[in-house]
């Protein structure tokens, strides 16, 4: 289980631009997660804390991967590797200690790692079961390191979890069962995985007190758990008769199909926070979603602002925190990068331009704001991320990619702030976002997409 915030000062956008806007639900601002070469940009987005700081991976000039941590207020920190050229970041708790694996040979490949654990500078190396290699995936906040490992005599790999400077193996439901691997842990020590039966089937398990559970599937098939929140509801996938694999949730050690055919015939859920937000996969063609309570899935791709400077493809997502911060690792171009999607919470509604006509005098008017308030309204041609300065984004944060301030006025006795603007007539055509802050309060409006007549 992870928890967490936000990341990044970077004024950056992104996303798949967007022609017809006018029914899209723009949830999210999106900020890059920069990575540690300004020359060759391959990156990828995996957990985030409630402290604010996101992790995972980014690339060097030299194309070896190096796993990093982005702290909430900017900037990448490279976490070095065990002494190879490579490592990636995993999973971090609220007390900033970070696992993943490293490369340990300084002439090895992605093949020679074993799983660490970072804390205050230092990356301590967790070893093997006896083989070759092993990966952490997930750690709790008491340190708890959980993940896979070759094992002494081994041709597969054994869950482990390490605790107090030792590795151990995760028990299976038969002695004979083989392939198993830990991908998530909660502070309850509760971890979720996977076996190899013996019936040639993948199971989904559960590790409570010492005990081991196999979580069962939908239709007899394979299944896997991937993630575990702090109240033991459980996410993951089941495969079904038709052969496509739906995302599932446990809870109380009942099974449900929570996939909706409208992101396509597959689903696969990473992972769940404490307010039972669910992400993870879709395809055929991988895409992120979102699942909310009440709702049906949602792909990320169609909840971010429109007309992003680049043409982004959201594709993975395994985290969500508690205040829906969601790091994702996004394609374009061929090429991974790392992004930050922030919830935005607007508390002004914002009209659209009157009379919405360019070579005229527009008017911009919001509501809802605080009487003697100062609004500042603020455009771009670009849908991004923008930080409200002396605002934490766990609060708010505008949707615009470097937005110019058009002008500010005082909000009246019934909350109404508004500015009249002459518009040049070279504006005809074009879509401009619009948005409203109040800065000392954090507060926005809702995102304005409008294209002038």
């Amino acid at each position: 289980m992870r928890a967490g915030h936000a990341s990044l000062i970077t004024i950056v956008a992104t996303f798949v631009q967007i022609a017809g806007t006018a029914a899209q639900d723009h949830r999210y601002a999106v900020f890059e997660l920069p990575g540690l070469s300004q020359n060759y940009q391959w990156a990828g987005g995996v957990d985030i804390n409630s402290a604010g700081h996101a992790v995972g991976f980014t690339a060097l000039a030299s194309f070896h991967i190096r796993a990093v941590v982005w702290p909430s207020r900017g900037g990448v920190i490279d976490l070095g590797t065990l002494g190879g050229e490579s490592a990636a970041a995993t999973g971090i708790n609220d007390s900033d200690e970070i696992c993943g694996w490293a490369v340990f040979d300084p002439g090895g490949s992605f093949f020679d790692r074993h799983a660490f654990l970072w804390r205050d500078g230092d990356m301590t190396d967790l070893g093997t079961l006896g083989g070759e290699t092993s990966w952490a995936n997930a750690l709790n906040g008491s340190a708890q390191v959980v993940g896979e490992s070759e094992y002494a005599g081994g041709t597969g790999a054994k869950a482990f979890v390490w605790e107090n400077g030792e590795m151990r193996v995760l028990p299976a439901p038969h002695p004979d069962w083989d392939g198993r691997a830990a991908f998530d842990i909660n502070d309850l020590g509760e971890i979720v995985g996977y076996g190899y039966g013996v019936d040639a089937v993948l199971h989904a398990l559960l590790w409570r007190n010492g005990n081991v559970t196999d979580l069962g599937s939908l239709s007899n098939l394979e299944s896997k758990a991937y993630g575990i929140n702090e109240g033991g509801v459980i996410v993951g996938y089941s495969r079904m008769p038709d052969n496509y694999v739906h995302a599932v949730r446990w809870t109380n050690g009942q099974i449900e199909d929570v996939h909706t055919a409208n992101v396509g015939p597959n689903s696969i859920a990473r992972g769940i926070n404490n307010v039972g937000q669910i992400v993870g996969d879709a395809y055929v063609s991988t895409r992120a979603f979102i699942l909310n309570p009440g709702e049906q899935m949602m792909l990320l791709d169609d909840l971010v602002p429109p007309q992003l400077r680049l043409a982004w493809t959201m594709q993975r997502t395994t985290h969500i925190n508690d205040a829906g911060q969601i790091p994702v690792t996004a394609e374009y171009d061929g090429d991974t990068w790392a992004l930050l999607l922030t919830p935005v919470n607007p508390t002004m509604t914002l009209q659209s331009p009157v009379p919405g006509s360019a070579g005229t005098t527009n008017r911009l008017r919001a509501t809802g704001a605080t009487p003697g308030a100062r609004v500042y309204f603020c455009y771009s041609r670009h849908g991004g991320g923008t930080r409200i300065p002396g605002c934490d984004l766990q609060q708010n944060a505008l949707q615009l990619d470097q937005p110019t301030i058009i002008g500010s006025a005082i909000a009246d006795a019934n909350g109404v702030a508004s500015i009249t603007r002459a518009v040049p007539l070279i504006a005809r055509g074009q879509t401009i976002l619009f948005q409203a802050v109040v800065q000392n309060e954090c507060a926005i409006s809702q995102l304005v997409v409008h294209e002038f007549e």
